[in-house]
């Protein structure tokens, strides 16, 4: 077998990890596995001509233990007259983050380390992951119900973060702190079966060891692999699917045609969704479950619908649109106000009504957004006004008799439930006159002894 070092420089050739004159972020914690990563990197260092940033996050977590930890990292870089730069998270830092505390701590590592590659001008990040990681990895995402790409494991490169020690074992980087005399911390936690990694770690793979195949992490970590290559072969094809399947990308939200997504093969179509989660900068894991949820909505009879996801995400449809977003709420302002006539009127986050009193046409222009009344009887009825629709609301079509739920025409015309809090009712008395957009009212119309006509257009504001 390969000696660790000469292991690692076959990891990082094979995936093209590092590149002669980079600057690289090692991130270290003090365990045995990033700290025997440093070493190695600094063994290797004069080969590829590397520059490297020792970055250390503080989760301030384990009370004393966590500044233990900042501290031997900190020495360590010292004494080996490497950079050295750190980060303690404050006390109720980790919450609105959705998830558990330990996913939460996770993210903002993450983006402590980019943070520092940033200011460092660092082309990768290198992770202390290893194939027994990977190995406790494929099997809880197992336990949990998981997709061809979470059975993947976790990948060698995944953008500027690069795992050098993936393809090895821990047994080996023990034994070679060993040989080289290193010193590292042990993180206390990592002893608790109170956590699931742990409990895969010191109870699960020991018992599959014994009882069913003694390679059990090597041959977790090779299926992982082999499963990363056909992960590889449908992510290329669902970066086209998606594509195909976008409607609007905006700031915290992705707009998909559900109509593309019920005709793509499910292999492509949940992973259509995955993306708009990964899209929105929000580093989450997702199961199986959560992709079910979604088909459910996607396929199910109600046109409106939603579902929670963790990191505080959720998914939607809107009728014939599929909407994922980072939950952050989308609410129309409340409105209720005087419609100047004639004038223009503005209406805060929905749009304007210019009103204009005209000699009545010959003929009447304008599209949907326009609506035409006899004036003066509209103005003899009494004042005008504008405001949100409200339950129970109701109007007299035009063409039709009799009154008709306001509820009724949105949902005939599928208006999703935001835009219907965006969408202005015209009021005269207590008689709904104009449904901007949708549907004007029998009554008050333009007939031949009109001789002033109310004309009103509805501009809707631009998101």
């Amino acid at each position: 077998m390969p000696g660790l070092i000469q292991q690692v420089k076959k990891t990082i050739k094979e995936w093209k990890m590092l590149s002669r004159g980079e600057t690289v972020v090692c991130a270290v914690s003090g365990g045995a596995d990033s700290v025997v990563l440093l070493h190695i990197l600094m063994e290797l260092m004069e080969e590829l001509g590397l520059r490297l940033i020792v970055a250390h996050m503080d989760h301030g977590l384990r009370a004393e233990e966590s500044r233990r930890d900042h501290d031997f990292v900190k020495v360590l870089a010292k004494s080996r007259r490497l950079e050295f730069t750190s980060r303690l998270l404050e006390k109720g830092e980790l919450k609105g983050l959705g998830g558990s505390p330990q996913e939460a701590a996770r993210i903002k590592r993450y983006a402590f380390f980019e943070e520092t590659a940033a200011k460092y001008k660092a082309q990768r990040v290198a992770l202390g992951h290893t194939s027994d990681d990977q190995a406790e990895t494929v099997i809880m995402r197992l336990l949990k119900g998981s997709s061809l790409s979470g059975l993947s494991g976790i990948p060698p490169v995944r953008g500027i973060f690069v795992r050098p020690l993936i393809q090895s074992i821990r047994a080996s980087i023990e034994e070679y702190a060993r040989e080289h005399g290193i010193a590292f911390v042990t993180d206390s936690t990592n002893l608790t079966v109170k956590y699931l990694r742990n409990r895969v770690r010191l109870e699960l793979i020991p018992k599959l060891q014994e009882d069913y195949n003694p390679s059990i992490k090597e041959t977790l970590a090779r299926t992982a692999h082999l499963l990363a290559n056909d992960d590889d072969f449908i992510e290329k094809a669902a970066v086209k699917a998606f594509e195909a399947a976008l409607i609007e990308q905006r700031a915290g939200a992705i707009v998909l045609d559900r109509s593309k997504l019920k005709r793509m093969h499910k292999a492509l179509s949940s992973r259509v969704f995955l993306a708009s989660v990964r899209s929105l900068g929000v580093e989450v894991e997702l199961g199986s479950l959560h992709v079910d949820s979604f088909f459910e909505i996607m396929d199910g009879v109600r046109p409106n619908a939603s579902i929670s996801l963790p990191g505080g995400t959720r998914a939607r449809r809107e009728y014939g649109r599929m909407v994922v977003d980072s939950g952050l709420p989308e609410e129309a302002a409340l409105f209720e106000q005087a419609l100047i006539v004639p004038g223009m009127t503005l209406m805060a986050g929905i749009g304007t009504i210019d009103a204009k009193v005209v000699k009545t046409p010959k003929k009447f222009t304008g599209g949907v957004n326009t609506a035409w009344f006899d004036y003066d009887a509209l103005i003899e009825a009494g004042q005008l006004s504008v405001r949100q629709a409200r339950p129970g609301d109701r109007m007299v079509p035009f063409g039709m008799e009799g009154h008709r739920k306001l509820k009724d025409i949105f949902i005939d015309a599928k208006v999703t439930l935001l835009e219907r809090k965006k969408t202005p009712v015209v009021i005269v008395g207590d008689e709904i006159v104009w449904l901007a957009g949708l549907r004007q009212s029998a009554l008050f119309s333009v007939g031949r002894k009109t001789s002033r006509a109310l004309k009103l257009e509805f501009t809707k504001e631009q998101s």
